[in-house]
């Protein structure tokens, strides 16, 4: 008698879950109120695992629409990433509603079964800037407690140019004064490039710190313009070297999500969707997966 067959062996999961923000679509739209039915569909059919909603005017992070995307996500088989969100974290006065509000974005994440909240930093118009990251440093410390504790939810920061936390200096700064159990780092790589860092060297050094990311492209003499929206570009078109971030990500074993993060589409954000698809796959796929 033949001895039963084993059973087959289940497919290795990924160890990157490929995402895209929703801010390509959401610049398209302009003034225009956006609903998620008009990115989700180009998500899926562009190959990607799920999206990123982020607090915007015209695509608000509210019940409304986190109810439609929760209705589509099952559809076309996708989730979501994390959610940015973007606040006055720098003023003690609004650190009380912050300690509440942080809940309701939680809340949606647990819901949607996500486990990484990002926040944007925010505005540099301050009169102390050390004082203002320390206080921003001390809220996000707070959430980030919250977070793991009630959640079992990381928390990070996602630099970006024009903001508070924007050059490699505010970045040291910030992580020196917050907690690595509860605040860890989301970098764009074209807004550490923007800030004047260089996006390697910034994965190199905090790669056990790093929890989420943006990849995005650039072109190089955007470097010390104030509007980088005709310069952002799909991945392998600027002068952000991936493959070297790939690798680093791969040293680490890291797992988790990468998202595709285009401000400014040059076709149509599907279209631009389909390029980034095609860099991942030919390009990094064969690095780490």
């Amino acid at each position: 008698m033949l001895a039963a067959a084993a059973p087959l062996a289940m497919a290795a999961q990924p160890n990157i879950q490929w995402g895209l923000g929703a801010v390509t679509w959401s610049v398209k739209a302009g003034d225009r109120n956006l609903h998620w039915s008009e990115i989700v569909p180009d998500a899926a059919a562009a190959g990607f695992n799920g999206v990123e909603p982020f607090t915007t005017r015209n695509l608000a992070v509210n019940d409304e629409n986190m109810s439609e995307l929760e209705q589509l996500l099952p559809k076309y088989k996708l989730r979501v990433s994390t959610i940015y969100w973007g606040d006055q974290f720098h003023l003690v006065s609004e650190r009380g509603r912050l300690l509440k509000d942080c809940r309701r974005f939680l809340g949606y994440l647990k819901r949607f079964g996500s486990d990484r909240l990002i926040y944007g930093p925010p505005p540099p118009n301050v009169e102390n800037e050390r004082e203002a990251i320390a206080n921003t440093a001390a809220t996000w410390n707070a959430i980030g407690k919250i977070a793991w504790n009630d959640y079992r939810i990381k928390t990070a920061v996602h630099p970006h140019v024009g903001g508070l936390i924007e050059n490699p200096r505010q970045i040291d700064l910030l992580m020196e004064m917050t907690d690595p159990q509860y605040f860890n780092l989301a970098p764009d790589t074209a807004q550490v490039w923007m800030g004047g860092g260089d996006p390697v060297a910034m994965f190199e050094k905090y790669k056990h710190r790093i929890v989420y990311m943006h990849y995005k492209d650039i072109r190089a003499y955007n470097r010390s313009l104030k509007n980088y929206m005709d310069n952002v570009i799909e991945l392998g078109r600027g002068v952000i070297d991936f493959p070297s971030l790939h690798r680093i990500l791969k040293s680490v074993n890291y797992k988790g999500w990468i998202t595709i993060d285009l401000d400014n589409a040059r076709i149509s954000p599907l279209e631009s969707a389909k390029v980034n698809r095609e860099y991942i796959d030919r390009i990094l796929n064969p690095i780490y997966k």
